[in-house]
This record gives C-alpha cells, sequence and structure tokens, in this order.
C-alpha cells in the first residue's frame, strides 16, 4: 500500500471516484462538503478521515468515530465487508488546510478488506454521547435516544459526538494507526490513478449485472447523508 504526500486531496478522491464510481456520483459532493469543513476545524481528530469508494456511491468517514464500536461511522465501514461482494477501494486521509483554495494534505492507500478486520478488532466500546448545543454542551446517558431538542439553558442543538468509554486506549489506537501509515511506501497520485482507470476498463461488468447488484446493495445500505456540524449532525 502506498502514501501520496502533500496532494490536492478532492481533486485526487475524485479522479478516484471516477475510476470506480458508475452510479450516484453525486454522493461525492457530500464528501467535498464535509472534507472542507474538516480542513478549517483547529481539531486535529476532525482532519482525519477513512474515505470508501464503492460502484455505487462513497463516504467520508471520521477516522476517530470509525474506531468507536457501535457508531454510524463504525456500522458503515463494516456493512460493505459483511453484508455485500462489492469491490471497494479505501484510502486514510489527513488533512493540512487549505492553501490557494485547495484542500491538501496527504492520503493513505488501504486493503479494504483487512482494513475492515483491522477495525473490527481494534475498535473501543462506546461510552456516553456528548450533545452539543449553541450556548455549550452536555452529556447523556448511553444508549438513550438522542431527540435534538432545544435545551433550556443551552440552547438551541447542533450536533452530537460518541465518546469512548475508555478515551486513552481510542488515543492509543488513533497513535498507532497514524504510526502505521507513515511506514507506507512513497507513489505517484496521478500513476496511481491512471493504474486504477486502466484496471477498470479491464475489469468492468456488464451494465445489467452491475444495476441489479447496486440495486441490492442500496436497499439495504446506510443512507448517505448531507454534511453538517463535524458530520454528525441531526435535522431537526
Amino acid at each position: 500500500m502506498q502514501k501520496f504526500e502533500n496532494v490536492d486531496i478532492l481533486k485526487s478522491l475524485k479522479a478516484v471516484m471516477q475510476t470506480h464510481t458508475e452510479h450516484f456520483q453525486s454522493d461525492f459532493d457530500i464528501d467535498i462538503k464535509i472534507l472542507k469543513q474538516a480542513a478549517k476545524s483547529p481539531n486535529p481528530e476532525d482532519k482525519k478521515y477513512l474515505w470508501i469508494c464503492r460502484p455505487a456511491g462513497t463516504w467520508c468517514l471520521r477516522e476517530r468515530d470509525t474506531f468507536i464500536k457501535d457508531t454510524r461511522e463504525h456500522n458503515t465501514f463494516c456493512f460493505y465487508a459483511e453484508q455485500t461482494r462489492d469491490k471497494i477501494l479505501a484510502y486514510a486521509v489527513e488533512l493540512t488546510g487549505i492553501e490557494k483554495g485547495r484542500v491538501t494534505g496527504s492520503l493513505y492507500e488501504l486493503d479494504y478488506q483487512k482494513h475492515y478486520k483491522h477495525v473490527k478488532d481494534a475498535s473501543v466500546p462506546a461510552g456516553d454521547t456528548k450533545l452539543i448545543y449553541e450556548n455549550g454542551e452536555r452529556t447523556q446517558e448511553a444508549g438513550k435516544r438522542i431527540t435534538g431538542d432545544a435545551d433550556p439553558d443551552l440552547g438551541k442543538f447542533l450536533t452530537f459526538e460518541e465518546q469512548p468509554k475508555d478515551p486513552a486506549a481510542l488515543q492509543s489506537v488513533l497513535r498507532d494507526e497514524k504510526d502505521s501509515r507513515e511506514h507506507s511506501a512513497c507513489g505517484n497520485i496521478k500513476e496511481h490513478i491512471e493504474k486504477l482507470s486502466g484496471k477498470g476498463k479491464e475489469k468492468k461488468p456488464s451494465l445489467r449485472a452491475q444495476l441489479a447488484q447496486d440495486k441490492k446493495t442500496v436497499n439495504a445500505a446506510p443512507k448517505k447523508q448531507a454534511a453538517r456540524s463535524k458530520n454528525k449532525g441531526l435535522e431537526v
């Protein structure tokens, strides 16, 4: 697996998507919003994502949340390995910022099936949920339904964030992820995309077969949501 450092993140991911995603390419519009917002965030955890590219769409999942069991991000990342036979292209994304209007950072190629097993093994149990309002935060007991109601003291509900039962354990996992990626061999993103494009042409399935598989996958798959604050907001 290769790493591609100091690249135009959105341009590179879009090019990858165009080699592999035949349907629901508009999913990537949501990814653009998520990554642009994350690139501006002062929170380091907002700058690391796992991105998966499917024949019928894409997902952009914050890495921190993916390594907490039972979160939407964890379940979504695992779904395509457990419930479909889709070929998945997967990358870790580390954002560094915005330069001249471009979202910049590094991409790390992942073996999706191997990384799925790693996520299942390394993820930590979920704890309570942090509810974030316009004038502050409060903690809610794990498993309790999130209503999205305003708080009489804290005002309008904005978003929520799942907390790990053991924060130190999660931080250890995330440090290990970053350290392991640093050992990847450096690659050329242009050559990588050209190689993906060539493979896609050689192994492209028939349209009828792809449509049949896509229909089954879409009916069972997690629903894509528009980008919101910290990628976790609710419609209220």
